[in-house]
């Protein structure tokens, strides 16, 4: 509202007066820009009810999320509680892990027993030629066999291993890898076929045009290029004389 300074009869300014002037806003003036976005805001936003006991709790679930503990190794993307749940964790995953397949072992012992047998090339020749080199996985047995059969069967009838127990069990890729490799073997095949039918139109390119090229080569010759001028029979004499002039060949044909 706009504010008015009275004036006295006599014409001086007197004490300042201000009476009020009512002023009336369109409903889209920039005087009601600002309310209007908050206005908006506040609509947009949904008002929760909790409780004391709910609002501890959320503090606390948050707190804890962010007193977790990462994992450091590589890959693993384990969060624990407690120093004392990471060195569980470390102790049971990443103590002994195969460097290669990433294979976890509860003891080092299998964890070398293992590495020994799928990624040692001295172990594979030593079994082909038919050393004993499977050792007994329980530990305290020293008994070795010769190929991986005859251990298992030895943990079955001596330390009562269930028959479907397996050392060494390949893994089985997930649906998503198989289909991953699915695709690109398919890729492959896919391109070598293009390929192959390339090199196929490329040597036919090339055939037909050494043929035409032959055929064209064919078409020039003609007999008059291999028939001599003329044919002579038996042994020609006058070879030993052609240093004779011409005149002296004449003056003997005459005289004879």
């Amino acid at each position: 509202m706009a504010m008015g300074m009275a004036v006295d009869s006599v014409g001086e300014l007197a004490f300042p007066v201000w009476n009020p002037i009512r002023r009336r806003f369109p409903p889209d003036s920039p005087f009601f820009a600002s309310g209007n976005v908050e206005r908006e805001l506040l609509a947009k936003q949904v008002a929760l009810d909790l409780t004391e006991d709910e609002i501890s709790h959320l503090q606390i679930i948050v707190e804890t999320e962010s007193r977790r503990i990462s994992c450091p190794i590589a890959g693993c993307l384990e969060r624990l509680k407690s120093l004392d749940h990471f060195e569980d964790h470390y102790n049971a995953r990443h103590t002994a892990s195969c460097s290669v397949c990433s294979r976890v072992y509860p003891t080092s012992r299998l964890l070398s027993i293992h590495i020994s047998e799928a990624h040692d090339s001295f172990f594979q020749a030593k079994v082909a030629r038919g050393y004993d080199m499977y050792e007994c996985l329980v530990e305290g047995c020293g008994l070795k066999f010769k190929n991986y059969k005859a251990r298992h069967q030895h943990l079955v009838d001596k330390h009562k291993f269930p028959t479907t127990f397996e050392f060494f069990k390949k893994t089985q890729l997930s649906k998503k890898r198989r289909e991953k490799l699915q695709r690109q073997h398919l890729s492959k095949l896919k391109h070598k076929e293009d390929k192959g039918e390339a090199s196929s139109d490329a040597m036919e390119v090339e055939d037909k045009a050494s043929v035409d090229g032959l055929v064209s080569a064919l078409s020039t010759l003609t007999t008059s290029d291999t028939t001599p001028s003329n044919v002579s029979f038996g042994r020609r004499h006058g070879r030993g004389l052609t240093f004779v002039p011409r005149s002296v060949h004449r003056e003997k044909r005459t005289e004879s």
